[in-house]
């Protein structure tokens, strides 16, 4: 009796053990997940960043060129002047073309972006429009402000409003997965040097992580082809310039 008693204890302090050490196995398993899930986490908040400052840097560099070179871009181009804008104001635009025009545009810069994120200007090419589109909008504040004062602020407002909104996060969002993709494949490897079959199929999963993104862009082009047009318009005829053929 005592040696099957004993033989017993053995079996059971030896699931114990297992148990125990199976236990701790996962603990520490799962410990490793959290910590890279929070380093992950955190290397998106970091990239992330770079990039607004990157938009915010082109925002700067825009007002900042448009004040310096105010004379050769503005008055001697006719940019934004009120001819223009009155023209602007009386436009009945065609909707579907005009959709069709932003769909290629944004769309199409999209696809590129995505491209080229599977080559080593993939980082490169999402911070260069990062900066591009808010040179693009400091210049529009900087020429509006110089011209009108404050109320330019209306017409900046009118011109960029509700549809911006909608496409810079979005495209704050592909330029991450994009720059997270070109990092992945040549600055830190795709895990286990995969390739062929597997590699594609990384691709493709990386792929789809943008699809987000883009879907959030063709919305975005839906509200500058249908809704920007009418505000712009009001806009206009709300914008109180000294100008007689504005008002």
């Amino acid at each position: 009796m005592l040696a099957y008693l004993g033989g017993l204890s053995h079996i059971l302090n030896g699931i114990y053990r297992k148990s125990f050490f199976m236990a701790i196995s996962l603990i520490r398993q799962k410990n490793t997940e959290n910590g890279l899930r929070i380093f992950r986490q955190s290397e998106e908040a970091e990239q992330m960043a770079k990039l607004l400052y990157t938009l915010f840097f082109g925002f700067f560099a825009g007002i900042l060129g448009m004040i310096l070179k105010q004379e050769s871009l503005l008055y001697h181009t006719g940019f934004l002047d009120s001819y223009t804008l009155g023209s602007v104001k009386y436009l009945e635009p065609d909707t579907g073309k005009l959709l069709t025009a932003v769909l290629m545009q944004r769309l199409g810069m999209a696809a590129l972006l995505a491209v080229l994120a599977t080559t080593y200007l993939g980082g490169v090419a999402a911070y260069f429009y990062q900066a591009w589109s808010g040179l693009a909008i400091g210049i529009l504040t900087a020429g509006s402000m110089i011209r009108y004062g404050v109320k330019g602020i209306l017409l900046v407002l009118g011109s960029l409003l509700p549809q911006q909104l909608i496409l810079i996060p979005a495209f704050l969002m592909l330029s991450l997965k994009c720059c997270e993709l070109c990092k992945n494949l040549y600055f830190r490897g795709i895990p286990g040097g995969i390739s062929g079959r597997d590699r594609f199929r990384f691709l493709l999963k990386k792929g789809l992580n943008m699809t987000t993104a883009i879907t959030l862009i063709a919305a975005g082009c839906f509200v500058e082809a249908y809704i920007n047009p009418r505000i712009l318009k009001l806009v206009l005829r709300l914008f109180c310039f000294s100008m007689k053929n504005i008002l």
